[in-house]
């Protein structure tokens, strides 16, 4: 919805100049607050009462509010609020947000359902709080001096603004090197960290901050009369809009189940759909034919997204600048030509369907793996390591060991010989938030909630976010929801695959009445490999190269990375690596790193 920047100072130069790197994110209207306290600014994306009355940062009594975001129960509470005394004078979530405060305190953050990154100044109490929505769907960065300045924003090059004397973090590289994403609460900005998903920071003029988890996911063993109707519900809760949207349609369940909904609750003109479409490599477009048939058969109008093997090559340098972090997800690149193309201010994507109901074949090969794992008396006296991972599996005894076992980037192998000085990771460097304390119980569905606090807001809800607000434009989530994380994330494991091992089998028996005009795919696929083979060759070739950027020689063995792209052009071998690779090498001259 919009970009924060802010400041326990007051300077409004500065506040100006953060707010030139978050003005994407909010086109529609500039503004900040400042006294001798605080400084807030603001860069607004009108979604929801589209009037300059619900601008920000906006004031009541003695309590300022910036926020990024949308509240989705925010009609529920103005009631009750309203029942309570107060008088509202817009239609906007905004509103709600301050006066709950007013009412709540810090406690009125537990009330709320939807997604944002929430800055408040209590002038009163000269005390500034942040909070992060609890899946981390809107990001929030901040940094704090040796002379007690504090810092916040949507944006890490706000904060770069500030202070302009960075290095390298070596905890975000180690991460990246193992999985091609930072998953420390560092960035790779030694000294900005990220304010993790559901953490609360209090901050007082001259007093050390307080930092702490205070939202926390709190599940429901329910076993509803009809989910599907619950499943509806939750995702027709994120349709609140005063401006058309927009939806990115796959071939897969998810999407197509808020497409389902989306079709049943909002108007066709108010709505608009989009699909890719890959030149030259007819075979990965069977996402795009299945799209386009379900919207022939409703007569909706579907909006070609063109891909070629050019939009990597063009446009990878845009898209890590706007990242600020290096990804090596491919889909990055998806994400920009989606965002160009996209008219609309808000989107929906399918983005988390697969890790609540288990929708990957690893996840399934997993749940057979656990299944038999408990089977196996042995483990408890022999720990194997072989050269055969799933024999190995056979003999792990934590859900941790399991995740680290079928996580894709961790198991690419040989590492080592790409990277100098090259640490693996195990379990006790996996970087928790949500699971920190969780007890785990070896299941499948550990293996979810592992992925749920660490790919998801570090690799799908960082690119959706930076890349669609990038082009003034709000992605959400419906399968991220708070409320189908809690209600859906530990139903039974059996049930989730239909007492089979068919993926989503639990989704695609609620809703196969809807779709039974089509065959459905699991995960988005795109010719980048093939690509990498040929057309693109000369492109990784000179990035690759020990000349492409100097500083690199220390870091990368080049000699090792010549003869992986050769591999791969001959045989198909370790694309994810090479990708992998060229991302970094093009972040890392780019901050001179």
């Amino acid at each position: 919805m919009c970009g924060i920047n802010g400041f326990n100072f007051k300077n409004e130069d500065l506040i100006r100049r953060m707010m030139t790197f978050t003005q994407k994110r909010g086109p529609d209207a500039s503004n900040f607050f400042s006294n001798e306290n605080v400084t807030l600014g603001h860069d607004r994306l009108s979604i929801i009462d589209l009037k300059e009355r619900s601008n920000q940062p906006f004031n009541y009594k003695h309590l300022t509010l910036s926020y990024n975001g949308e509240i989705y129960n925010y009609k529920s509470l103005k009631k009750v609020l309203e029942n309570q005394g107060y008088v509202f004078k817009t239609t906007s979530d905004t509103e709600v947000i301050i006066f709950l405060f007013d009412k709540y305190g810090i406690e009125s953050f537990k009330k709320l359902s939807g997604i944002f990154a929430i800055s408040i100044w209590d002038d009163l109490n000269k005390t500034l709080y942040l909070i992060r929505d609890i899946v981390g769907v809107k990001p929030l960065y901040y940094y704090e001096d040796s002379k007690d300045n504090f810092l916040f924003s949507s944006s890490i090059r706000s904060i770069l603004s500030y202070n302009s004397n960075y290095e390298i973090n070596e905890k975000a590289l180690f991460y990246y090197k193992n999985i091609g994403r930072n998953e420390s609460n560092e960035t790779f900005f030694k000294g900005i960290y990220k304010l993790l998903p559901g953490q609360l920071i209090i901050k007082k003029k001259n007093q050390s901050k307080k930092i702490f988890k205070y939202l926390n996911f709190r599940f429901n063993q329910t076993n509803f009369k009809d989910p599907k109707e619950k499943i509806s519900e939750i995702i027709k809760s994120q349709f609140i809009s005063d401006v058309p949207i927009a939806l990115s349609l796959s071939g897969g369940y998810d999407s197509n189940i808020i497409y389902d909904v989306m079709r049943n609750n909002i108007e066709k003109k108010n709505y608009s759909i989009y699909s890719f479409f890959f030149h030259d490599y007819n075979k990965f477009n069977q996402d795009y034919n299945i799209a386009k048939l379900n919207c022939q058969n409703f007569n909706d109008k579907l909006n070609t997204v063109e891909i070629s093997y050019k939009d990597y090559q063009n446009n990878i340098e845009k898209v890590i600048d706007i990242l600020e972090e290096p990804i090596s997800n491919q889909s990055s690149v998806l994400n920009y030509i989606m965002a160009q193309n996209v008219k609309e201010k808000v989107i929906m994507t399918g983005d988390g369907g697969d890790e609540i109901f288990g929708g990957y074949d690893h996840y399934k090969s997993a749940y057979f793996f656990l299944i038999f794992s408990k089977l196996n008396f042995l483990k408890k006296f022999i720990r194997l390591n072989t050269k055969f991972k799933n024999i190995n599996r056979l003999f792990l005894e934590k859900s941790k060991e399991f995740f680290l076992s079928f996580n894709e980037g961790n198991l690419m192998k040989n590492k080592n010989i790409y990277f100098k000085n090259f640490l693996h990771m195990d379990t006790e460097s996996i970087y928790l938030n949500h699971c920190n304390n969780f007890n785990f119980t070896n299941s499948l569905n550990d293996m979810l909630y592992l992925d749920i606090d660490t790919k998801i807001p570090n690799d799908y809800l960082r690119r959706n976010d930076s890349i669609f607000m990038n082009f003034s434009i709000e992605a959400r989530v419906p399968f991220l929801d708070q409320n189908m994380i809690e209600n859906f994330l530990f139903m039974d494991e059996k049930k989730k695959y239909n007492y089979s091992f068919e993926n989503k089998g639990f989704l695609k028996k609620l809703f196969k009445n809807n779709f039974h005009h089509l065959k459905f795919k699991h995960g988005l696929q795109s010719p980048l490999a093939k690509w990498m083979k040929r057309e693109l060759q000369p492109f990784i070739k000179e990035i690759l190269s020990k000349n492409y950027y100097q500083n690199s020689n220390n870091m990368l063995n080049f000699s090792e990375i010549e003869k992986l792209i050769k591999r791969h052009k001959d045989q198909y071998f370790n694309p994810e690596l090479i990708w992998s690779l060229v991302v970094l090498q093009i972040f890392m001259r780019k901050y001179k790193l």
